[in-house]
């Protein structure tokens, strides 16, 4: 679906990042603008580590899946995280959306590089991720690909895969 500019994907029922039915989860869409991956990130009180400030592990989480649908978009099968760096900068705040953001640095064959930000309400980078991605066989893309939720127009990410 295409939306001012932006070119959705699609999300699963229970993934704790974009699952709609997993209300203990983030719940998180992911869209596409100018070829970079980004999500508005309104958390919940219960993903806070103290009072206002988002958790430690939430912020790498977010960052982790907002660059893990760049490297499935890149490669056009699902990817896994191979390995993850996280900078935090300044506490993401708990009471105010943030904008993640994530694009593809570098692909080959068997990894793909990624960086990744937070960006608060001024702009200001909050935290900044680096991480490597490897891509799932064309057999494990299709049954998770049968497991995601598509609606009306959405990226289809995994479309011919294997074709």
């Amino acid at each position: 679906m295409t939306e001012n500019g932006r070119r959705y994907l699609p999300n699963s029922r229970t993934c704790f990042v974009c699952g709609e039915d997993n209300h203990a989860g983030l719940q998180q869409r992911f869209f596409v603008e100018d070829e970079i991956v980004k999500t508005l990130l309104n958390p919940k009180p219960h993903h806070c580590g103290y009072a206002n400030t988002v958790h430690g592990g939430i912020v790498a989480t977010i960052l982790d899946e907002t660059m893990g649908w760049a490297a499935n978009r890149e490669m056009r099968r699902m990817c896994m995280t191979a390995d993850i760096s996280v900078r935090y900068k300044q506490p993401v705040p708990g009471d105010v959306e943030s904008m993640v953001c994530a694009r593809v640095t570098r692909a080959a064959k068997r990894l793909v590089y990624l960086e990744g930000w937070i960006e608060g309400q001024d702009g200001e980078v909050l935290a900044r991720a680096e991480a490597r991605f490897m891509p799932l066989s064309v057999e494990e893309t299709k049954l998770i690909d049968e497991h995601m939720v598509y609606r009306d127009g959405e990226e289809r990410p995994f479309a011919g895969v294997g074709e």
